[in-house]
């Protein structure tokens, strides 16, 4: 091995996978000067043990999906982490399904929190829909995702009534 840089840098990634400016200042962090940090990071990518796009990759499909961030979101966050801004860009950029499982996901979040009946309120429909634009979804996807699901709603309350209290036994 002989670079300590080098063994500080396999210990790290052998934790979890950082992006290359991520790792660099974690060994600066440890005392390591930039002639041995540089090294160190040309033999982890050159070993393939350090690939800014496949960890960027990673955790968009991870994030999109379970966390239900959207494209803004999940591009501020690998930004934030480390990554290039080229390859943030375009990890984030999400596919038209990918983006619905993502707004699927955090709509299921946002109605477990919410009250009963908020698809009746003009305040908790604006209330979820900025929480979608928090999450980083654009604004019109946002405001069609929750006038859909508060609709779904409504026409299940439509249902119910037509067919009644299936308890009332009066």
């Amino acid at each position: 091995m002989g670079n300590p840089a080098f063994a500080a840098a396999l210990r790290l990634l052998s934790r979890r996978d950082y992006f290359r400016a991520a790792l660099a200042e974690r060994l600066r962090d440890k005392g390591f000067d930039e002639d041995e940090i540089a090294e160190a990071l040309r033999r982890c990518q050159a070993s393939g043990y350090l690939d800014d796009e496949r960890v960027a990759q990673r955790f968009v499909e991870l994030r999109a999906i379970r966390r239900g961030w959207g494209e803004r979101r999940l591009k501020l966050e690998l930004i934030k982490r480390g990554a290039p801004a080229g390859i943030a860009v375009e990890a984030a950029r999400l596919s038209p399904e990918t983006e619905a499982l993502a707004l699927e996901s955090a709509l299921e979040k946002l109605e477990r929190r919410a009250p009963e009946g908020w698809w009746h309120l003009h305040e908790r429909r604006a209330r979820m829909v900025s929480s979608l634009v928090n999450r980083g979804f654009a604004v019109d996807a946002a405001i069609r995702a929750v006038t859909k699901l508060a609709d779904e709603r409504e026409q299940t309350d439509a249902r119910d009534e037509e067919c009644g209290d299936p308890h009332d036994v009066s």
